[in-house]
């Protein structure tokens, strides 16, 4: 007579254990990367766009309602941005008709800083008209 073996042995539990380990911890590494990918992306849109904006405000004011000098522009960034975060803008004479526009964001990407420098240039003519 025949005996029937019912479940699984003590080996194909462990190697099934050992499988289903790996798995969830390549799960986890993937989903840990793209949650830190996403943050980084949207920091950096959130300060492309802030700068995008400003860059054209003050391109609309035109050259002669630039002053020269360097202004704290930190409380005017986004709110969504990672703290620790700021913004100066510091504009100058390139030459006699053309003033260069500097524009620095600073802010936290996961416990490092990271700074980004945008600069355009306005000249007497208007926008892009040196």
């Amino acid at each position: 007579m025949k005996r029937v073996e019912d479940g699984y042995t003590i080996v194909e539990l462990i190697v099934s254990m050992v499988v289903a380990t790996i798995l969830i911890l390549a799960l986890n590494a993937v989903v840990t990367s793209h949650l830190y990918i996403s943050q980084r992306n949207r920091d950096l849109v959130l300060a492309n766009a802030y700068a995008e904006s400003k860059v054209e405000s003050l391109r609309s004011i035109g050259f002669l309602g630039l002053a020269d000098g360097t202004t704290d522009l930190t409380s005017e960034l986004p709110s969504e941005l990672s703290a620790p975060r700021s913004a100066s803008q510091v504009i100058g004479a390139q030459a006699v008709d053309i003033k260069l526009i500097t524009l620095t964001i600073t802010y936290n990407e996961q416990g490092k800083t990271q700074s980004h420098v945008y600069k355009t240039f306005v000249g007497e003519l208007g926008a892009g008209q040196y």
